[in-house]
């Protein structure tokens, strides 16, 4: 998957993206649209799957049937090589590189129902992307610095972060709780907040690349180790494959797809699938991606 902000308007003009969705128990392809030459999708939220073409951001919406895309508002010109990487209710997220302004800059989007309008991010006193969001946050990275934004009564704010710049690529929320995983130093971070306290929890890994919320309770991944929170510590478990996206089934069985493939584990066992691909993108009906 991307583990940063946005990627070159080339890599999305060199692939084509996929989906699928599940059905019986298994994922089966579904068609998408044609967005006039290469695209990729990186994160699905049904109805929504987010991504980019080789000209800017793309947002595809599931009528129940097939997949639509999108119209989206006019971007600034000046912006270069911008991409959604995260999709949560109404809320795509992404990046872009400002030409004029010669830094990266986030792209905050939001649909009401007559469709999507581009809000502006707020400031947090460094350049940044956005990589993730989910309920009412969303995190990212910047130059130098940690990105963190939650959404209050009078709109998006950021929050500010403790301690030395992290890497964020992917956030899970429950209540009052966050949690947040990235790297630093090209080793793999986690972070939590409560409402009022920041921890820092090392996971002698790669990047978290991925999170999902089971019985509540968070589950990260980092290549082919999962870390699941107890509610004390992060227990350590090894997956069968590399995992790019984790959901959480209607069963509660935990979903992780990767490159080909795709497994469900129930807390005991895993069971393996072959769906060829490169899954970025998961949430309990869809797999995202590209090929």
């Amino acid at each position: 998957m991307s583990v940063g902000g946005p990627v070159r308007a080339a890599e999305a003009r060199a692939v084509r993206g996929l989906a699928a969705r599940r059905d019986a128990g298994d994922f089966q392809r579904t068609p998408l649209p044609d967005p006039g030459g290469g695209f990729l999708l990186q994160a699905v939220c049904d109805p929504y799957a987010v991504g980019a073409t080789g000209t800017g951001p793309l947002i595809l919406s599931w009528n129940g049937t097939l997949w639509e895309k999108e119209t989206l508002p006019a971007l600034d010109p000046a912006l270069s090589g911008a991409m959604l990487t995260g999709v949560a209710g109404r809320v795509a997220v992404g990046g872009a590189f400002d030409r004029l302004a010669g830094a990266e800059t986030p792209l905050l989007l939001c649909r009401d129902d007559t469709g999507w309008t581009e809000e502006k991010a707020p400031g947090t006193g460094f350049p940044y992307v956005l990589t993730g969001v989910h309920g009412d946050w969303a995190v990212g990275h910047g130059f130098p610095g940690t990105a963190v934004l939650h959404r209050g009564l009078t709109g998006w704010a950021p929050v500010a972060v403790p301690g030395r710049p992290v890497r964020l690529l992917a956030v899970a929320s429950h209540g009052s709780r966050l949690w947040a995983g990235g790297e630093r130093d090209r080793e793999g971070l986690l972070l939590s907040f409560d409402g009022r306290t920041w921890k820092e929890h090392r996971t002698k890994t790669g990047p978290v690349t991925a999170l999902a919320l089971r019985h509540g309770r968070p589950w990260a991944a980092a290549g082919r180790t999962l870390l699941e929170w107890t509610g004390r510590r992060w227990a350590r478990h090894t997956a069968p494959l590399s995992v790019n996206a984790l959901a959480v089934s209607a069963t509660g069985r935990l979903c992780a797809a990767g490159a080909g493939r795709w497994g469900l584990y129930d807390g005991r066992r895993w069971r393996l699938h072959v769906l060829p691909g490169t899954w970025l993108g998961a949430d309990p009906a869809w797999l995202v991606g590209s090929a």
